[in-house]
């Protein structure tokens, strides 16, 4: 019988495997892509531009904050409101004194003399309110109070028209028609006061 040079021929069987999966393991490795790294001045790059497009924080001003005004300014709204009032009174004399004349509730001696004392309160009335200007140095406002000083003449001009009306005319159309003219006035002198405290900030 023939002896068998190679008593074990499979012992070289586990190195060939070892070698093969060596090698495949080395093959499949280098053909994996490698993820490129990102330096760090495109990534502080990138952070910069996010905070530079992120929108800004808007400030809300405070609106709770008291409004500061001057005491001169006060001052002058406070006296034409208290011109307001008084200008009013007078409206209310005068519609009650021709009232009663219409009426013949009152005689033509009283409505002359009553008419008289009015026509004296108007011309003190007007009188005030021309010298009460406000603060100076501010032109919008003395525009304001020019229209109020309007007003407040109309008024004792047709005061003054209609007990003229009264004395010197046969009818009543003249002295009626003066007496619309008052009441305009009158309503003209609130307007004027509304808009100055406007323009004031009252």
């Amino acid at each position: 019988m023939a002896r068998n040079p190679d008593p074990k021929p499979g012992r070289w069987i586990l190195p060939l495997i070892i070698v093969g999966m060596v090698g495949f393991t080395y093959l499949f490795t280098n053909s994996i892509d490698t993820v490129p790294e990102v330096p760090d001045n495109e990534t502080s790059s990138s952070t910069s531009t996010r905070s530079t497009t992120e929108p800004a924080t808007e400030t809300i001003p405070d609106s709770t904050q008291p409004v500061v005004i001057n005491p001169e300014v006060q001052a002058y709204i406070a006296g034409l409101d208290n011109f307001d009032l008084s200008m009013a009174n007078l409206g209310g004399q005068m519609a009650a004194i021709n009232a009663a004349w219409d009426d013949r509730s009152a005689t033509y001696s009283d409505t002359r003399t009553a008419l008289e004392a009015l026509i004296a309160e108007t011309t003190i009335f007007a009188d005030e309110v021309a010298v009460a200007t406000p603060p100076a140095g501010d032109a919008e406002l003395a525009l304001e109070h020019e229209a109020i000083v309007a007003a407040a003449t109309a008024a004792k001009t047709a005061a003054e028209n209609v007990l003229d009306g009264l004395v010197n005319s046969e009818g009543s159309e003249a002295r009626l028609a003066a007496l619309d003219a008052f009441n305009q006035a009158v309503g003209s002198f609130s307007s004027a006061v509304i808009s100055a405290k406007a323009v004031a900030g009252f």
